[in-house]
């Protein structure tokens, strides 16, 4: 069932004691979940990601980076979001770390290294190398001494197994015990990040562990830009929610149909419209607000999690800045759409198959492809018209069912993806009722009028 989730941006609100009236329009706004990034004390960059130790905390949250005293106020904070009946997701990074990490003087063994110094990590970007010279990455594998090669006689379908006699590197146990710490402060969640680069037994081992604790803690891959195939990884390593990808979809290619229909069916999928890693999406919109609307619409109907970030109701324009950004970078208020996703959310949760990750089904692929035979069915000399016909006939919309987990019930949904007003053929797609979340149509009639950047639903 539908849930949703409010990424607080801790450099935006500053020391822990703002948080408590976020939390409390969060709740207003019809939120279950709060996501945080790290809070933990970061290295020389000023990074939220690159943790200078992880039992201590960030001077800009905290009246003290000690340990005892942060957490005291953490543990009030979370139990105040507790009696709001919501919860508390936190970011775990265990890719890497800072190269002042404490952990590299005490545990050099603990890094992967090249000619005797620690290792960065990186990223091809246009066919050139990005490092982040900041960042240390850490050797996670079972045995560290065991070298780097690809498996590809992995088989895809091969259950996780751990034996816990072959368990030869001690930082699995310092990770296990960070885990178990956070649980114990009151978090009932983690948002993995890098979780992709992580070994997938590491997962298996701490997720089995921490549900022992907890059975209903949940663990969130940060999982963009990863292949299918590791997706497939991240989820049998027990991972409840994958990233989705649905803010990037033109509502008709197939990609993201393969990567929903691969995470539906063995996990969860948490879909954005922006995050700390995107530009604000008024900002990649040029200012339109009809734009940003139809994107929270779709993004929030897709998936079994809606996550937006601090700022994203109030049209913030500037993105989040992870290294050095603060609350001079909170912005006046351009507008407010907190009572659109209160109203949004209801409007969701209420129906069953938009609750639901049913199948969806791109009708835009489907008649494609009966063009397409058309096109070969025709000789060449009659070719051309049918070339003609689909230049005439090209659509200002993108039209995709929605079914029900049962597939006996589907919605159309259809998006103007233009700025122009666009007639729809009703009686083609056999509309019978308009069921929008705005602006209902109430006399369905053979031509429906749908307004630029509009998106209807209708029952079918």
């Amino acid at each position: 069932m539908k849930t949703s989730g409010y990424n607080l941006f801790p450099p935006l609100l500053g020391h822990i004691k703002n948080w408590y009236s976020h939390i409390d329009r969060v709740k207003e706004m019809g939120f279950e979940w709060v996501y945080i990034n790290p809070i933990t004390y970061p290295g020389f960059s000023g990074s939220l990601y690159a943790t200078k130790n992880y039992y201590q905390y960030n001077p800009a949250f905290f009246s003290s980076t000690d340990k005892n005293t942060a957490e005291e106020e953490l543990k009030v904070f979370l139990e105040y979001c507790k009696n709001k009946q919501i919860k508390v997701m936190i970011d775990l990074v265990i890719n890497h770390s800072s190269k002042d990490c404490n952990l590299a003087e005490e545990h050099f063994e603990w890094y992967k290294t090249k000619d005797g110094a620690l290792q960065s990590p990186g990223a091809w970007d246009n066919g050139q190398w990005i490092e982040w010279g900041d960042l240390a990455i850490f050797n996670n594998k079972m045995d560290p001494n065991e070298k780097d090669e690809n498996n590809n006689e992995e088989k895809e379908d091969e259950e996780i197994q751990i034996n816990y006699d072959k368990i030869l590197n001690p930082i699995w146990y310092y990770w296990n015990d960070l885990i178990k710490h956070n649980l114990n402060l009151g978090f009932m969640g983690f948002r993995c990040d890098a979780a992709y680069k992580v070994p997938k037994e590491l997962w298996k081992y701490l997720i089995d562990n921490a549900k022992k604790i907890n059975n209903e803690v949940i663990f969130f891959a940060e999982s963009l830009g990863c292949s299918i195939k590791d997706t497939k990884k991240l989820i049998d390593a027990g991972f409840n929610y994958v990233a989705s990808s649905a803010k990037w979809w033109d509502y008709e290619s197939e990609w993201f149909l393969e990567q929903y229909d691969l995470a539906r069916e063995k996990c969860r999928q948490i879909a954005f419209p922006s995050n700390h890693d995107t530009k604000r999406l008024i900002s990649e919109y040029d200012g339109n607000i009809w734009k940003v609307k139809q994107t929270f619409l779709f993004t929030a109907i897709v998936c079994d999690m809606w996550m937006i970030t601090t700022g994203d109701e109030y049209g913030f324009f500037k993105r989040c800045n992870v290294v050095g950004g603060n609350e001079m970078d909170y912005e006046n208020i351009s507008y407010d759409l907190s009572e659109y996703i209160k109203n949004m959310t209801n409007y969701i949760k209420n129906n069953s198959i938009l609750a639901n990750c049913g199948k969806i089904v791109s009708i835009d692929i489907e008649e494609k492809k009966e063009l397409d035979k058309l096109k070969k069915e025709n000789n060449n000399e009659h070719s051309h018209e049918y070339y003609e016909k689909e230049k005439k006939e090209k659509s200002p919309f993108r039209k995709f069912y929605k079914y029900s987990l049962d597939e006996n019930d589907k919605l159309l949904i259809i998006v103007n993806i233009t700025s122009k007003i666009g007639e729809l053929n009703a009686v083609k797609y056999g509309i019978k009722e308009d069921i929008s979340f705005e602006n209902k149509i109430e006399n369905i009639n053979d031509t429906i009028e749908i307004l630029p950047y509009q998106l209807k639903i209708f029952t079918v």
